[in-house]
């Protein structure tokens, strides 16, 4: 299938402070989600593609009316020590924090699993369009998961000067994207992927120091002051240089990875053919 328009070509414009990867990029996530499912599972969401770009957004725009989905997109691994010390449990982390800082510091690796469960009971009905929407919300998460600002309590520059840096990352370099067609990473379930959103939730901790490295070396415009458009092009196109590269393969990353926790969704449900 053809994918969204995304990385490469990089305009001179001002970000734009959408949350999560912003639409785009949760479709395009979606989309490689679709193309890198197994070839006995594909079947499923044949002709079902547009249900999940067209759905793949559902979650941010709850926000907007259940104060209890924020905390649903991410997890703050500061509060835990660090993203290795998190516990793999749910009952646990929120017996280690208490169950308001469980709440305020996020618990987007659960989510996944809980939508990795709505998915299985959707397979398990035998309806494709129940199957894709629920896949649409699953891939929402799973690509959370894979914003490296998404798993720090800096999540947004404010402890360093650089507010905006979240909005710069996963909404302003994704909007600058010209044409992209990654090679296909065919998901595999692999060793215990129940587990997988927390090796995925270390993978993207790794990454946030050099983001924020990189932000301020590129010359991080500020929020809310007069910039030139001069320094906006040279802030963009060194941002670009050091940081494309990194946002195109977490996006690939949360494409395979949401394509395999879809493939351990249809597992659980007893593997069933398409009705």
């Amino acid at each position: 299938m053809r994918l969204l328009p995304c990385l490469v070509a990089f305009a001179v414009c001002a970000p734009l402070p959408l949350p999560a990867w912003g639409r785009k990029g949760h479709q395009i996530v979606a989309s490689l989600a679709c193309r890198d499912l197994p070839a006995e599972l594909a079947p499923w969401f044949q002709g079902r593609e547009a249900i999940l770009r067209d759905h793949c957004n559902d979650p941010d725009e709850w926000r907007n009316r259940d104060h209890q989905e924020q905390p649903r997109h991410f997890l703050d691994a500061d509060a835990y020590g660090g993203p290795a010390q998190v516990p793999l449990e749910r009952r646990d982390a929120e017996a280690r924090l208490g169950p308001e800082a469980f709440e305020k510091n996020g618990q987007v690796p659960w989510v996944v699993q809980d939508r990795v469960q709505d998915l299985a009971a959707a397979f398990g009905t035998g309806d494709p369009d129940r199957a894709a929407y629920a896949a649409a919300i699953l891939c929402h998460y799973v690509g959370d998961l894979n914003v490296p600002l998404h798993t720090a309590a800096n999540y947004n520059g404010q402890f360093t000067g650089q507010h905006g840096v979240h909005g710069r990352w996963e909404t302003g370099l994704v909007e600058r994207l010209g044409s992209w067609d990654p090679a296909p990473r065919t998901a595999v379930l692999g060793e215990c992927p129940e587990l997988a959103p927390f090796d995925w939730l270390v993978q993207s901790s790794a990454l946030v120091a050099q983001l924020l490295e990189d932000d301020l070396e590129a010359g991080e415009p500020g929020a809310g002051e007069a910039q030139l458009n001069a320094r906006r092009s040279r802030y963009w196109t060194e941002f670009a240089r050091r940081q494309a590269p990194r946002v195109k393969e977490q996006l690939a990353l949360a494409g395979q990875r949401s394509a395999q926790m879809i493939l351990l969704a249809w597992t659980r449900a007893g593997s069933p053919a398409r009705s």
